[in-house]
């Protein structure tokens, strides 16, 4: 079987790099990006403003008391939208092969077009550069054999890297990261893993595997493999996931309620533009929240109808998020929202058609039914002309 060259292409710090696109004069600042609520929680920082040891989650004031020359921006959902959709539109022109695993990077299966340059990393550069002078938006590009190593190796020269990692060199450049650096293996699983001795990724391997098993459970086996640079290069072009979720962990935890609704919105609007961006819909809500003492809860509400609207959403996550709202945990720490029961929006429109077809006719349509077929504003004409058919 031949070798595929698979890129990992990133870009750095989006949601600061698309404001700087924007506006060339922060260019060179120590640029985050914030919410327009008490605190202003830093959603987003660019690598100068990290420089000064300001990070994700971090409030504005506290960012200020670091690095008082820092310039906040504010959260602006279309132009991330514009400009991911451009990317991606850049990454497809040199290849069909591209899976999309977030809003800011691809993987692309480039394997036949690298050989139509004269050296291996002339592409990579040609694509770096071009979202450079294109986009203004710069990228990390890993370059391995499969999906897991072209991941890794994308993040081992932040900002503005290009790294190859083949599997001749997991023992050398992959094994000595510190484990936490492992892609798929989450916060609450590291320290648990320390417990049994692994502190890097190479002493996964190293460990006797019963006891990493003893920890990973049912997918000690796939980790060890990736451990091991042993990965799948298979590359998913369909958009169509099978559940779309945002989450936040905050380093400090958030005690004012208002606060912590607005996060809730942030995540519920970047959750809400990735549904639409892949055409699907979801009938069932799930909300999982973590607080100071510990405590993870979790709630979930299935509808009878499909949605991906923000205030449609946010507002079920509300009454979800209510039962919490006066028992003592403490302050929040954990947010997750996750839309599920995914379904094509083509798909649902033909099944809408397919139901009308049935009910044209019939003089008993009830009110709920032109509801559900109201939320859909492609539908809205043929509606009209069935309310016309409904008798008072």
């Amino acid at each position: 079987m031949s070798v595929r060259i698979i890129f990992h292409i990133d870009i750095n710090s989006f949601f600061a790099s698309a404001h700087i696109a924007k506006d060339p004069s922060l260019k060179g600042e120590a640029v985050v990006v914030c919410h327009h609520v008490k605190g202003n929680v830093i959603t987003s920082a660019s690598y100068e403003a990290r420089y000064h040891g300001i990070e994700t989650a971090m409030i504005l004031s506290e960012a200020r008391k670091l690095y008082p020359a820092v310039k906040p921006v504010f959260v602006d959902f279309e132009l991330y939208t514009e400009l991911s959709e451009k990317f991606y539109d850049l990454i497809s022109t040199y290849s069909t092969e591209i899976e999309q695993a977030s809003v800011d990077e691809v993987y692309v299966d480039l394997t036949d077009k690298i050989k139509e340059y004269a050296q291996p990393l002339d592409l990579a550069t040609e694509i770096q550069k071009r979202m450079l002078d294109e986009l203004s938006l710069p990228v990390n590009i890993g370059i391995a054999p499969n999906k897991f190593l072209a991941k890794m190796a994308s993040d081992m020269n932040k900002p503005l890297g290009i790294t190859v990692l083949r599997k001749r060199e997991v023992q050398s450049k992959l094994w000595p990261l510190p484990i936490e650096e492992m892609f798929g293996i989450g916060r609450k699983t590291v320290p648990r893993l320390h417990e049994i001795d692994v502190f890097t990724i190479g002493d996964l391997v190293k460990q006797p595997f019963e006891k990493v098993k003893a920890v990973l459970a049912n997918r000690a086996q796939y980790f060890v493999d990736l451990a091991n640079g042993i990965g799948s290069n298979d590359i998913d072009t369909n958009t169509t996931a099978k559940s779309i979720g945002q989450s936040q962990t905050f380093t400090k935890a958030i005690h004012e309620i208002e606060e912590v609704k607005s996060e809730i919105l942030h995540d519920i609007e970047t959750l809400s533009r990735r549904a639409r961006q892949d055409f699907v819909k979801g009938k069932t809500i799930q909300f999982s929240i973590g607080f100071e003492n510990k405590e993870t809860s979790a709630r979930s509400r299935t509808l009878d109808y499909y949605i991906n609207d923000t205030k449609e959403i946010f507002e079920r996550v509300m009454l979800l998020f209510g039962e919490f709202e006066n028992q003592d945990y403490g302050g929040v720490t954990f947010i997750s929202t996750t839309l599920t029961n995914l379904k094509d929006i083509r798909e649902i429109e033909e099944q809408l058609d397919l139901f009308k077809a049935d009910i044209q006719n019939d003089e008993a349509l009830k009110l709920e039914d032109l509801e559900v077929l109201r939320r859909y504003p492609k539908m809205e004409m043929k509606l009209h002309a069935y309310k016309a058919n409904v008798k008072d």
